[in-house]
């Protein structure tokens, strides 16, 4: 029988891929996606798609007179010719075997190590992952350790070490901490240093295209502590198939990774005009592609069952509909026996999501459609909602309100009419009429309300100035525009359902019970119809099926199971679960670890001593602003850098710490001078707030913009890249003892020799309060760090009367210095040097 193409109509078509537009000639009626996956199916990009696809039935046509698939000249023309217009027309798809493929053993739950097997699995599984999971963070660590040293401005060699790069240092600690060895962080330095500057590290993948493992069990071994195991290592990874019979298990093993074909049953009518003679056709062409790729093992298959059987008016879950699916198996399987073709492998139920786009989206598992909507692809290439082919079908086939249907399912699309949320309340809340429009023109392509009630939609400005919102709620991922409006939640869950519809007719007031349980969908379903339908294939297929389920995230180890054991029950042949997926929100709440209570003490044995050791000093800072004194002191630096002047004033706490900088720049444009200004704010709000010192010195030290250059007038910091590294690197040398900053000899930095401490007097005095240490009257910044800890301030001011003691206290010389005048009589008298107090006179000459 000869094959057309159909309505096939080739057009050349423009397709936006990935960084470019090619111009392809493809079916016209094919969205662009599926048109995608045809060009990927066809190794490249060719600019005439329907002769890559003659030039893959031509290659099967060589490789099947090879093996003497065809009698004459007439039978290769005539397989070319209809296997061309057939996958054209969307009706065929034929995809070769992926290469080769591990065999997955089966192992028995009668073995002795059928328990060692499966944990070991397990732990394999749990090993890949962790790698993944550990390549990506480690190879993030190290390019960090690069990123440190590359965006280094200065000396090479400082750059790249990380007792001189304190970001360095940091990343460095952090890639050690991911487990990086420091061999491997050295590489990472010594490779930025040579100028490499990315670390490619392709992690490890661990994609899953079957399971890893086909385990046999009976009913008995999944009562006992073996079913246990493979539903706990099932759920946990996702590796393990299950079957209830030997035979049936080493089938599946011997068909993995084998070559693919699918035959689309929609293509062939929805209705009673179901072409049931070109089915059959197109199924003996599919099986002569498959035998002509031998010695691959094939696996033909059926895509669009469910959504066939919607259009004829059947139920899933309904003995008339097992019926119907069960002969359209059978008329295939009689279409593949008639080739007489040898096939290692045959007829059976799988799902392949390469096959699937290919027809289009229509899934080769037999199991329950996804509902009664569908997208589709407008001219211009925007992607609406829509009730799909078969749903409207079915409701024909029915005699359903189609209109009804659509109001159900996709919704009115406007909220004119609509509970909760309507027109009227909407300018009740501050909505005008600008605003309620653009809010129904997003509704097309929204799949929640809150999709259309957007700032972006509805404007900034009407957000602000109507409703009041504040920029905390505005930066706020979870703010809901609805609700700020007054609205509750209520309200919002019926406008929803008003506007966009529920995507479902299983609660449609106009259709029967019977009806509504054509259009359920296999979310409303459950796995019970599917498995059940399954076995009801078992004696047409060549092939037993594997029943793939994909529980959600957060299922528990006993729903997968209850999930075996229904299969076993129903009498599936094989099933393998899978978990989906975390969403990237999901966050794990940790509470807060409570205080340890005392507990009491027994007198007969009392607690020992244990020496304390502090491991680890957490300080825990008020965010609340530390207020500078009205009278503080300070230093005023001025140098030029590149040959522009900046004055530097700092303002200090009482205990030398920094707490305020003034830029001043002269001769600079007003915008320059102004930022500046404006930056040394921003930098005195965050040191009194508590933002350390060292951390603003390593985030802007190496900044590299004009002006810059050599720098005058400073006797530590003599050459900056800009500004700010000129700045920042003066403040870190004067308030953090950071020589390595330092242009010049940093032995210069060492304040005037003073000494390095207090002596045991000073400290003594200064406990009784007798002595005012330095740091309360001199800046630290201006004696570069060596004031506070070397000097003290004596008191004056209060001296005791004369008496007629005869010795009191000492006091300071006037001409040797020396704490040694004391009362002799009536006269002051230096023990050290003799001089009587008022004798001294300075030489003024000096």
């Amino acid at each position: 029988m000869r094959i057309e193409a159909g309505t096939a109509r080739i057009e050349r078509r423009t397709l936006e891929r990935t960084g470019e537009f090619v111009e392809v000639l493809a079916p016209s009626s094919w969205t662009n996606a599926r048109l995608e996956a045809w060009l990927d199916w066809a190794g490249g990009e060719p600019a005439d798609l329907p002769a890559a696809i003659f030039r893959f039935a031509e290659d099967l046509v060589q490789k099947g007179e090879a093996l003497g698939l065809f009698a004459s000249a007439r039978d290769r023309a005539a397989f070319r010719r209809d296997l061309g217009a057939a996958m054209l027309s969307g009706a065929l798809a034929v995809a070769p075997a992926r290469g080769p493929a591990a065999v997955p053993p089966v192992v028995l739950s009668s073995q002795p190590d059928f328990a060692r097997r499966i944990e070991a699995a397990r732990a394999k599984r749990r090993g890949q992952l962790a790698a993944e999971a550990a390549a990506q963070t480690l190879s993030a660590r190290l390019q960090a350790v690069m990123d440190a040293v590359l965006r280094c401005e200065g000396d090479p060699a400082a750059c790249a070490d990380p007792a001189a790069n304190v970001t360095l240092a940091r990343a460095a600690e952090a890639a050690r901490a991911a487990g990086a060895a420091d061999a491997l962080i050295l590489d990472a330095i010594a490779l930025a240093r040579a100028g490499e500057s990315l670390w490619r590290a392709e992690p490890p993948r661990f994609p899953l295209s079957g399971p890893a493992l086909l385990a046999v069990a009976d009913a008995a071994a999944l009562a006992g502590p073996a079913g246990e195991a493979l539903a706990r290592t099932a759920w946990e990874c996702g590796i393990v198939g299950v079957a209830f019979d030997e035979t049936d298990a080493r089938a599946l093993a011997s068909v993995r990774g084998s070559a693919r074909a699918a035959v689309n049953v929609l293509a062939f009518g929805m209705d009673e005009t179901f072409d049931a003679a070109s089915f059959e056709a197109v199924v003996r062409l599919a099986a002569q592609a498959l035998s002509a790729l031998r010695p691959q093992p094939a696996l033909l298959g059926l895509a669009g069952v469910a959504e066939w059987l919607a259009a004829q008016g059947l139920a899933y879950d309904s003995a008339e509909g097992r019926d119907a699916v069960r002969d359209l198996y059978a008329r295939a399987a009689d279409a593949v026996r008639a080739v007489g073709a040898p096939l290692d492998g045959g007829l059976s139920v799988f799902d392949d999501a390469e096959l699937a786009l290919l027809l289009g989206g229509a899934r080769l598992s037999a199991e329950p459609w996804t509902g009664p909507t569908s997208f589709a692809e407008t001219a211009d290439g925007v992607v609406v909602r829509t009730l799909s082919e078969a749903a409207l079908a079915g409701l024909a086939r029915l005699g359903a309100d189609a209109a009804a249907a659509r109001a159900e399912a996709l919704g009115h699309g406007d909220l004119a009419q609509s509970p909760g949320v309507d027109h009227k309340g909407l300018r009740a809340a501050g909505f005008t009429d600008h605003e309620i429009v653009a809010v129904e023109a997003a509704l097309a392509g929204a799949s929640r309300l809150a999709d259309a009630f957007t700032v972006e939609t509805v404007g900034e400005g009407f957000v602000r100035d109507v409703l009041g919102v504040g920029d905390a709620e505005l930066s706020d991922p979870a703010f809901d525009l609805l609700a700020r409006a007054g609205f509750t939640r209520e309200a919002i869950a019926a406008a929803e359902a008003y506007a966009l519809g529920s995507g479902s007719l299983a609660e449609a007031g106009f259709l029967t019970p019977a009806q509504r349980q054509v259009f359920a969908s296999a979310d409303e379903l459950g796995p019970a119809p599917y498995l059940a339908l399954l076995a009801a294939l078992r004696p047409v297929l060549a092939v037993p099926a594997m029943a793939e389920f994909t529980l959600p995230w957060d299922a528990a180890p006993d729903e997968a199971a209850e999930l075996v054991r229904e299969a076993a029950q129903l009498g599936a042949s094989a099933v393998w679960i899978q978990r989906a997926g975390p969403p990237a929100s999901v966050v794990l709440d940790l509470p807060k670890a409570p205080e340890p209570q005392a507990r009491p003490m027994r007198e007969a044995a009392p607690a020992p001593v244990v020496e304390e050791r502090v491991v680890e000093r957490i300080v825990e800072r008020e965010r609340t602003r530390r207020k500078l004194p009205d009278r503080r002191k300070g230093y005023i630096q001025k140098a030029a850098v590149g040959g522009h002047k900046v004055y530097l004033h700092t303002g200090e706490y009482d205990d030398g710490e920094l707490g305020e900088i003034f830029i001043d720049m002269h001769k600079e444009g007003a915008a320059f001078r102004s930022l500046m200004n404006n930056f040394a704010i921003a930098i005195s709000i965050g040191l009194q707030y508590g933002v350390p010192l060292d951390e603003f010195v390593d985030a802007f030290v190496f900044t590299r913009f004009e002006p810059a250059g050599p720098v005058t007038g400073n006797d530590s910091v003599k050459s900056a890249t800009s500004i700010l590294d000129y700045i920042f690197r003066e403040l870190g040398v004067s308030y953090l003892g950071r020589s390595d900053l330092a242009n010049a000899d940093p032995g210069e930095l060492n304040a005037d020799g003073l000494g390095r401490g207090e002596g045991e007097d000073a400290a003594a005095a200064l406990a009784e309060g007798q002595l005012q240490p330095a740091s309360r009257f001199i800046s630290k910044g201006f004696s570069r760090g060596a004031a506070p800890d070397n000097l003290v301030f004596l008191p004056i001011g209060e001296r005791k009367a004369p008496g007629p003691t005869s010795l009191e206290a000492a006091d300071v010389c006037a001409a040797c210095g020396d704490m040694a005048v004391v009362r002799k009589g009536a006269a002051l008298i230096c023990d050290t040097c003799g001089t009587r107090a008022g004798e001294y006179q300075p030489d003024k000459s000096a």
